[in-house]
């Protein structure tokens, strides 16, 4: 393709920073476990747990499943190819649900369910091979010594731009009493903001595509190496426990806040924006603790500030739902910590000789852990339901387990020792925190779904340099 002149350069920076403020209202809707999408599915076609938590386990399972994809698609398809083509299929794909969402049987929530959960396959794995694909991507247009600097300023608007998106689907919400029409006019926005990001993407200017990440060589002789390196294995041990039970009541605890407390989607909203701009602020902190005390400490410290206070939810009544509000404040404050220690540990603990596969490892235990978990706990709903015991009962023994093992995950972490960070960790992960990305996302950090996270830590030769993971 030739190479890119300075002018071509700076074009696709100011690209790739506009088309990011666009994209965030789709990638925010995009979860099936978004408040907004939770309140649509449960709410109006009355999809019960067992379905429900199939359908927002799909993502998970998406993640797992383009690590075999992958490999048989890249050779056919560049990374820009793989961005572009399956941005398009899942422009197409929202945008026919928008425009059919008013015909879509309201009274029959078991026919609803199975179109919900065919949309939802096919949304998730397009998502997710384009995430790949961007990933890959977007390491060619961004040069290395300006990554760190970018993104930061990228991530920063990326929050102004959520707030203004939730601010507005409050103001929807409360205006069209939540209607179809009010969740028909938030989809079709957010697609067509996508619309103009992905067609905005056409006019950024490459050379050579790299393909980086998107063929993994040798991944089962790197795979069988992985087992030698002890700190790696208790590193993915851990990711996977804490993925699996932040996943047993994520994707429910909006509808816990409908159902049991009596709130509205508009209200849930308020909570979102608390959590994200708690999020988007400490961010900076969190990262300047990781270089002065290490990621494990950072961790440690994050998981025990914010898990300690969802034991409030075990209590929680319409009279004492106020609580929710500096809840999710300091959810936001102290759960950034944990995504950016996680993702920084990862960069440290990474084998030299095997950095595709290890990604490729946590990325797909992580993903089957969180997606085992909501499918387990919508089954057991149903189940209590059918045995007449109290949901509320179920939803309070939830709330108490997660963090519970959460915090006794912590003893798994502890065994795991902390190197340096290499000169040579890799700028291109592939999305190897994306399932903790999109966790986190639906307990209110909302700026993390179109966020790029970046680490600036010490070097042991005293210089920086800045990792970055879409």
């Amino acid at each position: 393709m030739g190479t890119v002149t300075p002018g071509q350069a700076r074009q696709n920076l100011r690209i790739c920073f506009s088309e990011g403020m666009l994209a965030t209202p789709w990638t925010f809707i995009s979860l099936p476990g978004s408040f907004i999408i939770s309140a649509l599915l449960t709410l109006h076609y009355g999809i019960g747990p067992g379905m429900y938590g199939l359908i927002a386990s799909l993502p998970a399972w998406a993640n797992a499943l383009q690590v075999v994809l992958v490999p048989v698609i890249g050779r056919y398809m560049d990374s820009r190819d793989m961005a572009l083509g399956m941005s398009w299929l899942n422009v197409g794909l929202w945008s026919m649900l928008a425009a059919l969402l008013a015909y879509l049987p309201e009274g029959d929530s078991s026919l609803a369910g199975r179109i919900f959960l065919v949309f939802f396959l096919l949304a998730a794995v397009s998502a997710s091979l384009l995430g790949v694909g961007w990933t890959a991507w977007v390491s060619d247009i961004v040069p290395l010594p300006l990554r760190g600097k970018f993104f930061g300023r990228r991530n920063r608007f990326i929050s102004l731009v959520t707030t203004g998106f939730l601010l507005c689907t409050m103001l929807v919400l409360e205006l069209l009493d939540e209607s179809i029409v009010a969740f028909q006019l938030l989809i079709g926005g957010a697609i067509l903001c996508r619309f103009f990001s992905v067609l905005w993407q056409h006019r950024i200017v490459t050379g050579t595509v790299s393909g980086q990440g998107m063929v993994l060589n040798n991944w089962m002789r790197e795979v069988a190496g992985l087992r030698r390196n002890r700190d790696f294995v208790w590193m993915v041990v851990f990711v996977a426990v804490v993925g699996f039970w932040m996943n047993v009541v994520g994707p429910f605890a909006p509808v816990f806040v409908y159902e049991q407390l009596g709130w509205t989607p508009a209200r849930f909203a308020i909570l979102t924006i608390l959590a994200t701009l708690g999020g988007a602020a400490m961010l900076p902190l969190w990262g300047r603790m990781i270089d002065r005390q290490g990621c494990v400490r950072a961790i440690m410290l994050s998981l025990l500030l914010w898990q300690t206070q969802n034991y409030f939810w075990v209590v929680l009544t319409p009279e004492t739902a106020w609580v929710l509000y500096p809840m999710w404040l300091w959810g936001g404050l102290v759960s950034a910590g944990f995504l950016l220690g996680t993702f920084t540990l990862l960069l440290k603990l990474l084998p030299t000789k095997a950095k595709t596969a290890g990604v490729s490892v946590n990325l797909a235990l992580t993903s089957v852990s969180a997606g085992l978990a909501p499918v387990l706990a919508g089954r057991t709903l149903d189940w209590a339901a059918g045995a007449g015991i109290d949901t509320l009962l179920c939803y309070r023994i939830g709330f108490f387990l997660s963090p519970t093992f959460i915090l006794l995950s912590l003893v798994l972490l502890r065994r795991v020792k902390e190197p340096a960070l290499r000169s040579d960790a890799p700028f291109g992960l592939s999305g190897a925190t994306r399932m903790f990305r999109q966790i986190l996302q639906l307990q209110g950090l909302a700026f993390l779904a179109n966020a790029n996270i970046f680490a600036a830590l010490r070097r042991s030769d005293s210089s920086k340099n800045d990792e970055t993971e879409s």
